[in-house]
């Protein structure tokens, strides 16, 4: 037979009818609250290191787009203040060079440029400078024609240049 212990109910309770694994569970459900939270902040943490990985890789793109695009402006510079008359060609052939320098260094790959490729740059030699670059040029056809013939002569003895000799031997066939 069950004894009512007085608490008022069948099971003996402490008197709110309330069994005493009642209370456990408001400590499990604490804990289980805790835990879940714990696994939120793991995942988000998560979340933040991927975020944080792809912000770097995004800004190493952008630093080496800075870079190049800083490298670009200074070949270009380069090769302005040198008087390269193709830019673009100029500009390849400096890139190969300095990609295959241990030190890249601009000024010494458009020097080194100018040195091996001297067509891609203006000429220094004040005889060639605004000359017409073949034996036909339309610079060379007409504009001499008021000289006379002792002035071509002297001024292709004087220089030496195939083009001046030209012109001479022109005027002197013309008449």
């Amino acid at each position: 037979m069950i004894k009512d212990s007085g608490g008022g109910g069948l099971l003996g309770g402490n008197g709110g009818g309330e069994a005493p694994e009642a209370q456990d569970p408001p400590e499990l459900s604490e804990e289980l609250v805790w835990k879940a939270r714990a696994q939120e902040a793991e995942s988000q943490l998560g979340a933040c290191h991927d975020r944080i990985d792809e912000l770097e890789t995004e800004l190493a793109r952008a630093q080496e787009t800075v870079a190049m695009t800083e490298r670009r402006a200074m070949i270009e510079r380069e090769l302005t203040s040198a008087q390269a008359i193709d830019l673009e060609t100029a500009h390849l052939l400096t890139e190969a060079a300095i990609s295959e320098m241990d030190e890249p260094d601009v000024a010494i790959a458009v020097r080194e440029l100018r040195a091996r490729k001297p067509f891609l740059f203006v000429c220094d030699d004040p005889a060639h400078r605004g000359r017409g670059s073949g034996a036909m040029s339309a610079f060379e056809r007409g504009t001499r024609s008021e000289d006379d013939l002792g002035d071509l002569a002297q001024s292709a003895r004087s220089s030496g240049d195939r083009n001046e000799l030209l012109r001479y031997l022109r005027a002197r066939r013309r008449g």
